[in-house]
């Protein structure tokens, strides 16, 4: 089996007025494979009215990366400068590939900022090949029914395809490095073992409580990272809760990277001119719709 090689305690930031996990860069860990963010934004109870009208001040450009946002409860929106608009409810993922520049927005959608409730999500980031930084940019969202949920042996577990694919179960959004993001879930005292891509570099993160990952004891709100022989891991939940786990990874893109902010390139010079054209509007602009607010 695979075993933990490091694991790392998740570093607080502020997103508007939301106080997020960041679990990917950490002190040790820059990328796995092409993966390069893991933003964790923990359960949320929101009250009826907390939140105000989305006025457009969120929203911000990004180039040469992908999105990818799972929603486990509650509710997220997106617009996009691109033309591309969606919501997606609990267990459904939304993807966008900036390619070579977009502006977007993610809101709270109406019902939720009126009636109030729950909300529990996770973001990542995902560097792109040199040649998908310059295409068009594109907005895929994803509900739940469509992800692919697979019963792992044993009958104590479930892994659900997030992104990419799980014995021969795939997601229906584009990768581009071999990236695969699995949600798995394993039931009270239970124990399973992963079947992963020997080849590539995986990490974990546990968002609610710890686990035992191949015999080490790995707390709440840390990321981790597998290495040596084997092509399994073993996730075993010592707790009477259910126990959620996303595993990931990729292949490495062997090309240098360049990052400022939102734009990641490969030359400092090619973010000079991702900067210049964004100022320039040609990113475009968010045409809201009336459903948004």
């Amino acid at each position: 089996m695979k075993q933990v090689t490091s694991q790392h305690d998740v570093r607080p930031d502020r997103v508007g007025s939301f106080i997020i996990a960041r679990a990917i860069p950490n002190a040790a860990v820059q990328f796995v494979g092409p993966i390069m963010l893991l933003d964790h934004l923990p359960p949320r109870d929101i009250a009826p009215g907390e939140i105000p009208d989305p006025d457009g001040s969120f929203a911000h450009p990004h180039r040469g990366i992908a999105t990818f946002t799972y929603v486990l409860e509650g509710a997220l929106t997106h617009a996009d400068s691109s033309g591309g608009h969606g919501t997606v409810l609990a267990g459904g993922v939304q993807w966008m590939k900036a390619g070579n520049g977009i502006v977007h927005d993610e809101m709270i959608p109406a019902d939720l900022r009126n009636r109030g409730g729950r909300l529990h999500s996770f973001q990542f980031w995902i560097n792109l090949p040199a040649r998908n930084k310059a295409e068009s940019a594109e907005y895929r969202p994803v509900p739940a029914g469509e992800l692919p949920i697979v019963p792992l042996p044993g009958g104590r577990a479930q892994l659900r395809v997030l992104l990419g694919e799980y014995d021969g179960n795939a997601a229906p959004i584009p990768t581009f490095a071999q990236e695969f993001i699995w949600h798995v879930r394993v039931e009270p005292m239970g124990s399973v073992r992963v079947a992963l891509p020997p080849e590539l570099p995986v990490a974990g993160f546990l968002p609610g409580q710890g686990a035992l990952v191949s015999g080490a004891e790995v707390a709440a709100q840390r990321s981790f990272l597998l290495g040596g022989k084997g092509a399994e891991v073993e996730i075993t939940n010592p707790s009477a809760d259910a126990l959620d786990l996303l595993l990931f990874g990729g292949a490495p893109i062997a090309e240098p990277v360049a990052m400022r902010g939102p734009f990641v390139m490969n030359t400092e010079a090619e973010l000079t001119e991702a900067f210049r054209e964004f100022r320039a509007g040609k990113y475009g602009r968010i045409s809201y719709r009336a459903e948004t607010a």
